[in-house]
């Protein structure tokens, strides 16, 4: 959601979402209620979607090796315009071409 929120303000394109959860993106497109634990914050990731174009896009859990990293060491962070060493060689491996 965070980062949802950075890449409107930081851009005017449209904001592609990956996940490797079916369940998640599928509760994004949706028009039904979401009666999850989560379902406070799929309503604030509709709001931001509101706001700007958006891209539901499902990739495979291989593909999202910086996302598996940050589970793995309980830690979750955005960075502008620089990345830190940690993932410095999982992030272009996480990256898939889109055309529009």
């Amino acid at each position: 959601m965070e980062g949802m929120a950075l890449a409107i303000q930081h851009s005017d394109l449209p904001v592609i979402v990956q996940s490797d959860s079916s369940e998640a993106l599928a509760s994004l497109s949706s028009n039904a209620s979401t009666r999850s634990a989560y379902g406070h914050l799929v309503l604030e990731i509709k709001e931001l979607m509101s706001i700007r174009e958006f891209v539901p896009l499902k990739i495979c859990r291989s593909q999202n090796r910086v996302a598996n990293y940050s589970r793995s060491e309980r830690a979750t962070a955005v960075w502008l315009r620089s990345v830190p060493p940690c993932i410095e060689g999982l992030w272009p491996l996480d990256c898939n071409t889109m055309t529009f």
